[in-house]
């Protein structure tokens, strides 16, 4: 049987779902952020197989650090699959909110949404990031240009956006001008 995986970033967690099952939690040692694992149909052999995998391929974590040497140690991926196959822990996730409600949200609260390119929810015509001109890339997918920052907005399901803001208002933000 194929399984489908599905990658869900949320601004301070990340949920990687595999049709079936219980997902579990486990946290970065660096930043906290939380980790949501399901490994479905897998054996426990299989997720720490997949576990190993995962290792192996450099990731940005949520928490915006970049790990060149994978997850499994970070986030201590063999007690978390010890604690979802031999004690059980496990939770039943919520829906993640799709691209376009998200959007919607961001737009029903004023905010100036930018497709980060993408262009997932193309119905709601978003302009594109680099459409803009003169933008200067700031670090972590952050971008400026004379007179706004592009700050960073990913979705519930890992799609890119952006809100754009007037410079003078996004400095008490902390991001970089």
């Amino acid at each position: 049987m194929k399984r489908r995986t599905e990658i869900t970033i949320e601004r301070h967690s990340v949920t990687i779902i595999r049709t079936t099952g219980e997902p579990f939690k486990t946290q970065c040692k660096k930043c906290g952020v939380i980790l949501k694992l399901d490994f479905g149909n897998m054996t426990k052999e299989e997720a720490l197989a997949m576990a190993e995998k995962m290792d192996t391929t450099p990731r940005e974590c949520p928490g915006m650090h970049v790990e060149l040497g994978g997850w499994k140690n970070l986030y201590d991926l063999d007690d978390a699959i010890h604690r979802a196959y031999d004690l059980g822990e496990g939770e039943v996730l919520e829906p993640v909110m799709t691209d376009q409600a998200y959007v919607e949200k961001l737009l029903a609260e004023g905010k100036d949404v930018i497709d980060g390119g993408q262009n997932t929810v193309p119905e709601l015509h978003l302009p594109r990031l680099h459409e803009f001109p003169d933008l200067d890339h700031i670090g972590f997918g952050y971008f400026k240009n004379t007179t706004h920052l592009f700050v960073r907005c990913d979705s519930p399901r890992g799609t890119r956006f952006y809100t754009r803001e007037p410079k003078a208002s996004s400095q008490a933000a902390c991001i970089p001008a």
